[in-house]
């Protein structure tokens, strides 16, 4: 399987302590607009600013400051909840380790998500994963539930223009008619928001086929 995280061209020249700054834009980019951990998109936190480059192996545990390979465009709330966590030797031989997402496919082999919107760990680095990360904070499940009802009234609303459409083109025009075009001008215009708000929704977790 493929992993959720495509890098694409490469990284600008990065020197010095906080060359990795120089990154950022590019990790943007490639991490599109998301954390890299809980998978919130830029708009639902208020923009970039409530955004930050994470050092995927801390620095503080040998990881590299300025390999692009290890750095990651995360929600501050993930940054301070990950810190210089590192599973130790033992943990890694057991097979508890952070999920890495620019190598692997992690949602839906390592974890999946519930009807509740709680992410339930597969495999023991899933269990590390979540847990560690606190990937089923109150706020998270709470937009994971949003989504999911945002994607039952979509459903619905595509229903009924499809039936209102159906039924304004099979009977002659009427006293009604107008009434029927202004709902489905008005479905039309919900059908929209609904994909809008979904484009930068979370993304639901389902366990992979194969």
């Amino acid at each position: 399987m493929s992993p959720r995280i495509h890098r694409q061209a490469s990284p600008p020249v990065m020197r010095g302590r906080v060359g990795y700054r120089n990154a950022e834009p590019y990790l943007r980019r490639d991490f599109a607009y998301r954390c890299a951990y809980c998978c919130v998109h830029e708009q639902q936190m208020g923009g970039p600013q409530a955004f930050c480059i994470d050092h995927f192996k801390p620095r503080s545990r040998g990881g590299s400051v300025n390999d692009y390979k290890n750095l990651y465009w995360v929600c501050i709330p993930c940054n301070m909840i990950k810190h210089d966590k590192w599973p130790t030797r033992e943990q890694r031989r057991r097979g508890y380790r952070f999920a890495d997402p620019c190598s692997e496919e992690d949602g839906g082999v390592h974890f999946v998500e519930s009807d509740e919107g709680s992410l339930q760990p597969l495999t023991p680095c899933g269990e590390y994963h979540v847990s560690m990360l606190r990937l089923n904070r109150p706020w998270l499940q709470k937009l994971r539930r949003e989504r999911s009802y945002k994607h039952l009234r979509l459903n619905e609303a595509h229903q009924l223009r499809e039936e209102l459409g159906q039924a304004v083109e099979a009977r002659p025009a009427d006293a009604t008619t107008e009434m029927k075009h202004r709902l489905l001008s008005f479905l039309r215009q919900e059908i929209d928001a609904l994909q809008g708000e979904l484009a930068v929704a979370i993304p639901l977790i389902q366990p992979r086929t194969s």
